[in-house]
């Protein structure tokens, strides 16, 4: 009779073995497949993503405080009609029209339409004799000293040049002042060497707060070195052309009151001279 074999009998154990390596051997098959599948997925995605473009960051835009109430007048175009005279006004915030309720009611743009003038409105909130400004002050990211500025208001040709402002520089009134007096000096010596028939017209500082010495110095220099290039002055301080109630919430502009106040002053001397 044949031998009975169980399954512990030394004949089924090897079978068991050969059964077990085979099926490890196809695991390992399996395992390398897939490793193999894996990489080459993994290789596709990175190939593919080194294809897609770097966007470049955003760029923020200023502040809503670099704005001013109202934007500055245009260049004079070439289009200019026959005749009429060109006038650039070099100065602060004021000139630029911080707190004029649109454009046309800042002083500057009252002046010239008043005075028959094509407006070139070079005003840079910040600025003065000696003051630089940036974003937040002129809405841009560096806006120059007066004179640093002239070789822009000569470039424009003009017949006029209104300078107006220099209370941007009381805070280094107080610690330089012939720094700022020289600065002073030096803007109008240049106007005038580079447009030497042109109508000078000089405007002093101002202050929505009563004038301190220093700011009454500063006028004075302004009337001395419009006199040495025979240029007109005009003070807004005396007598004092800012009342309280032109002031509006920042405590350091004008309202329309206040630009029609400045503009009516300017033009007091501009139409006489003119008659």
């Amino acid at each position: 009779m044949a031998e009975e074999r169980t399954p512990t009998s030394p004949a089924a154990v090897g079978r068991r073995r050969r059964l077990l390596l085979l099926a490890a051997l196809l695991v390992i098959v399996t395992g390398s497949i897939a490793a193999a599948v894996v990489a080459v997925v993994g290789s596709d995605a990175v190939s593919t993503a080194s294809l897609v473009p770097t966007l470049p960051p955003v760029t923020q835009a200023p502040p809503a405080s670099a704005t001013p109430t109202a934007s500055a007048t245009p260049t004079a175009s070439p289009t200019t009609p026959a005749g009429t005279e060109v006038a650039v006004f070099l100065g602060d915030s004021y000139t630029q029209g911080f707190g004029a309720s649109s454009p046309v009611t800042k002083w500057s743009t009252l002046v010239a339409r008043e005075a028959g003038w094509t407006e070139v409105n070079q005003g840079q909130g910040g600025t003065g004799y000696v003051t630089t400004a940036g974003v937040v002050s002129c809405g841009k990211e560096h806006c120059p000293t007066y004179p640093e500025r002239v070789a822009d208001v000569i470039a424009a040709a003009p017949d006029v040049v209104v300078v107006a402002g220099g209370q941007n520089d009381r805070w280094v009134l107080g610690t330089d002042p012939e720094f700022v007096r020289a600065a002073v000096d030096e803007t109008f010596r240049l106007i005038r060497a580079g447009l030497p028939n042109a109508r000078l017209i000089a405007v002093g500082p101002s202050t929505a707060e009563p004038a301190t010495p220093m700011i009454t110095d500063l006028d004075g220099w302004v009337q001395a070195a419009a006199l040495r290039v025979d240029a007109e002055y005009v003070s807004l301080l005396d007598p004092v052309v800012i009342q309280a109630e032109m002031v509006v919430a920042d405590g350091v502009h004008v309202n329309d009151t206040g630009h029609r106040a400045i503009a009516d002053r300017v033009l007091a001397t501009v139409l006489t001279r003119a008659d």
